[in-house]
């Protein structure tokens, strides 16, 4: 049994948090049976969880149900997606990466810990795009997971386009807001001049061996628009600018979950409002 913090145990009236009590608390903020739902967690803010990570897990199950999916976007932990700013003595040791395998890849810990959880737990998949990697356990996993017929992984044949036009929901589990992910989907979509694409060569696995491939995605990472450059708009994170336009939209609902704040987002309307934020502002 791993010991909680002392900022917890010093305090005689503090109550650990628990599978029932999370699932209890996610239900009130309106998470229901049968929802598809992304979901995003900050475990250090709710607390301290018996259980940890695989109790945040089991909530989520114990609420969405059989019929429900979960989803969580992975990414690739230390992927040469960066790879022509390096060195080159660093870029030749990248060379040597392991190729990215959906079956062991493990994802990006600056993700939380959720990410490589979910992707981890029984009958679990992971989709085969080596950076915009996502995965979902539950019975529409599959549906989400297959290779968009576009070749653009956060456009409408994407995991996240499905998840949208399946009315899904996304939850914030004492994440802050910038990490809402949702919003490069919204970003994909938006009928806007001046999108920034990243050009970029990764190993994936083929019959056995690595195989390096190119790849052209939406630039999430350094910016897919412009925005640094619009002084009027004051940007210092764009996700989290984008998030506060689905919250003024009256996509999301807030509550308390441990001693962290909850978010509840309905997919289609922060699309709706973020496409409609972009495209009057860019």
């Amino acid at each position: 049994m791993a010991l909680p913090p002392e900022r917890f145990t010093a305090d005689p009236d503090f109550v650990p948090l628990t599978r029932p009590a999370l699932a209890d608390a996610l239900r009130r903020l309106g998470v229901r049976d049968g929802d598809t739902l992304m979901v995003h967690v900050r475990l250090s803010a709710l607390g301290w969880l018996i259980g940890g990570m695989d109790a945040v897990v089991h909530a989520l199950r114990d609420v969405v149900g059989t019929a429900g999916t979960l989803l969580a976007f992975c990414g690739w932990e230390d992927s040469p997606y960066h790879l022509l700013k390096l060195a080159p003595l660093w870029q030749r040791a990248y060379r040597e990466v392991p190729a990215f395998d959906p079956a062991v890849s493990a994802a990006r810990r600056d993700f939380g810990r959720f990410p490589e959880r979910l992707r981890t737990w029984p009958a679990a998949i992971r989709s085969a795009h080596p950076e915009v990697s996502f995965t979902a356990a539950g019975p529409k996993a599959d549906r989400l997971l297959a290779e968009p017929t576009d070749a653009d992984p956060w456009g409408s044949d994407g995991p996240l386009g499905r998840l949208v036009r399946d009315g899904g929901r996304v939850l914030l589990l004492g994440a802050p807001i910038r990490r809402l992910t949702l919003c490069h989907h919204a970003e994909a979509i938006a009928r806007v001049e001046g999108k920034r694409y990243h050009d970029y060569r990764m190993p994936v696995l083929v019959d056995g061996r690595a195989v390096w491939r190119e790849f052209r995605t939406l630039d999430t990472y350094y910016g897919a628009l412009p925005y640094y450059e619009r002084a009027d708009l004051a940007i210092t994170s764009p996700v989290e600018t984008l998030a506060q336009q689905a919250i003024a939209g009256g996509a999301g609902i807030r509550g308390r979950i441990g001693l962290a704040t909850g978010w509840l987002f309905e997919a289609p309307a922060v699309v709706a409002a973020v496409v409609d934020w972009l495209e009057r502002n860019f």
